[in-house]
This record gives C-alpha cells, structure tokens and sequence, in this order.
C-alpha cells in the first residue's frame, strides 16, 4: 500500500478542525432558521438564562466535553445534538477533503482539487442543516434553498462532480467534435441552442402548469386544505425557480463567449449543473403533482421540490435520478414499517440527501457497470 503524502493528512486534518467550528455555528442554523430568527444576531445564549456565551464557552467539542454538556452560569443541560453535530460535521468535512484531494474528481491539479473542495463542502453542510431541521420540524427553510438554487450549477461546475457519471474522459469532447479525418470542429453553438430550448421549455411547461397546480391541490389535498397562501408560496416558489435557471442560461452562455480554454472547461460542468437542476426539480414537482392525483392527497411536499434542484446541479441529470431512487428505496425501508405501525410520515429530505451522498460517492462507477451490463452484445 502507498504511503499516504503528509500534505494531504495535514489538509485532510485542517478540514475535520475547520468541519468542527462550522458544525457549532450550523448548529445555531438549525436551532433559529426555523423560528425565522436571525443565525448572526444576537450572539449565542443560554436558551434557559439569557446568558451570553463566552467565546471559549463555544469552542466545538472541547468546551461541551469541560462543561458536561452544561451552562456554566445556570447549570441547565444543553441539548447532546450540539456535541454530535459538532463532531458528523468534522468527519464529514475531513471524509470530503479526503475524497476530493485524493483523485476522486476529474481535475488533475492540486490547485483544481482544492477548488472543487471548496465548491462542494457547501453542498456537504447544506445536507447536515436541511436533514436534521426536516427531521425536528418537517419542513426544509426557503433560506436555504432559494439561495443554493441560485449558486449551486456555478459551485457544481467548479466541483466537477456532475461529469463523474458521463462516458467522456476530458470535458473538451463534449465542445469539440471530431471526423474520421480527424479534424475538430466547434459544437457550441448547438450545444448552447439545445440548452436554450431545454431551459425555456422547462420555464415554460412551469409556469404553465401553475393554474393546474391550484386546482389540482385544491380539490385533492382534503387532509390538509389548500389555501391562497399556499397558493401564493408555491407560485412564488415556481418563479424564483424559473429565475434562477435563466441566470444560469445567461451565465453559460456569457461563459461560452470568453474565448479561453478554462471557459470551455467549465462551460461543460456548467451545462451539466443546469440539466440536472431542471431535472431535480421537475422529477419531484411532477411526482408531487400527478401523486396528488392518484393518491387524493399532497404526495410530495415542496421543499423537497426545491432541495432536489440544487442537489441536481451537483450530480448531473443522470445522477439526480439515481439519488431520488436511492433515496426512494432507504426512505421506504425505514418508513413503511413506521406507516404500518401507525406513526406519523418520515420527512424525505434526509434520505434524498442520504442517496446524494451515495451517488457522489459510487454513482460513477455503478453508472459505467449499468451502462456495460446494458450495452449489446456483439
């Protein structure tokens, strides 16, 4: 076995340390973003005294370790989810780091990968914060996902990470075609036509669909009522949506006509990071829309909606997929039997961010497997 380089411990190392000090500060995320509090004023604070936390009150890990968990003024225990936190996301910031630093993207440079790092950790922490306020509270917040829906084909063209699951071995092929002669032709021009037509067909499938949503969850969703509120959030959802995917199209098409090599690299992820965007979304809003339908009731609630786009632009359309399928199949293990035995619906937030995180992982190669295991037989 190779010896692992010391610089890459040392990075692996500084991560988990970095991963420790943002899990305390996603930890007082989960605990305000649902009651619609600021996460930056007032500073931190014993929920039982008022007192303000010291800064070294706050240190992850080690002040919770000396203080057993408890106020120093009052004595009052905090919750044990902040020690726990602190610690998954240290060891899920340092397993990134790991992941990234050590060849599992496609850039080749150490300063590339260290690129991608900082682009995908994100993606990471959104995971953490959208799981566990879906698990305390059933909803995802907008905060969260409106703005990562805004950044993440950006931060995924960065990353990488959404070219893993396509036959291609440099991201030029998919820009430049090549004859039997071996003469290369540019193919942007109809590779940014097709993105074009994609993403305006999608908007506008969308926006179209929007009076047919309000009568649809109107007449179904009798368990729980649809209102012109619920109307006006769910339009309102749709437009931001639609927003941020023509920001997109406008940024790779701006991207195309910079004439420089990196433009055309990351032209490509960016491509990619916009098809699986619209594909995340319209995966879920459709299930939500036609398993209202069929089941007389909200089949899907629409902060998933809004968490799978993002998650898309990561994965690429084919991927996006594959995690929803994951997630479906995790999510049903542990739920039926929960539904059989008379509790309440599990959210699905964490397990589509469960099946994200296995399709980031193994997703490259199980697609080429499929895709040899399908191809025939000569």
């Amino acid at each position: 076995m190779p010896a692992v380089p010391a610089e890459l411990i040392a990075a692996v190392a500084v991560a988990g340390l970095l991963g420790c000090f943002l899990g305390s500060f996603l930890n007082v995320c989960i605990h305000r973003l649902p009651r619609n509090e600021s996460v930056v004023h007032p500073p931190s604070r014993c929920y039982a005294c008022g007192t303000r936390v010291a800064w070294y009150d706050n240190l992850p890990v080690i002040a919770s370790l000396l203080l057993r968990g408890r106020c120093r003024w009052c004595g009052s225990p905090f919750s044990p989810r902040y020690l726990v936190l602190e610690v998954v996301t240290g060891i899920l910031t340092a397993a990134t780091a790991w992941w990234v630093l050590s060849g599992h993207v496609l850039w080749p440079e150490p300063w590339q990968r260290g690129v991608a790092l900082a682009a995908l950790l994100p993606l990471i922490w959104l995971f953490i914060v959208s799981s566990v306020i879906d698990l305390e509270h059933m909803i995802i917040p907008d905060e969260l996902t409106k703005s990562f829906q805004v950044a993440a084909p950006l931060l995924a063209a960065l990353a990488g990470t959404n070219l893993a699951i396509e036959s291609v071995s440099l991201p030029l092929e998919w820009a430049v075609a090549q004859d039997v002669f071996g003469n290369r032709t540019s193919t942007l021009p109809a590779m940014l036509g097709t993105m074009t037509w994609i993403t305006a067909g999608t908007v506008a499938l969308l926006l179209a669909s929007l009076p047919a949503a309000k009568w649809v969850y109107t007449r179904y969703t009798k368990n729980a009522p649809w209102t012109d509120e619920d109307h006006h959030g769910f339009r309102v959802g749709v437009y931001w949506f639609c927003g941020a995917s023509a920001f997109h199209l406008a940024l790779l098409t701006a991207t195309l006509l910079i004439p420089d090599p990196w433009s055309l690299r990351l032209a490509i992820p960016l491509a990619q990071g916009i098809l699986g965007s619209l594909t995340g979304w319209s995966l879920l809003y459709g299930i939500g829309f036609l398993g209202t339908i069929a089941f007389r009731r909200n089949a899907m609630g629409f902060g998933d909606v809004k968490f799978l786009a993002p998650i898309g632009a990561f994965l690429g359309p084919v991927g996006v997929i594959y995690a929803f399928f994951a997630a479906s199949v995790m999510g049903a293990v542990v739920g039926v039997p929960r539904r059989l035995a008379g509790q309440r619906e599990i959210p699905f937030g964490p397990w589509l961010a469960l099946g994200a995180l296995v399709v980031l992982a193994v997703g490259g190669r199980f697609h080429h497997w499929l895709m040899s295991g399908l191809a025939p037989l000569n």
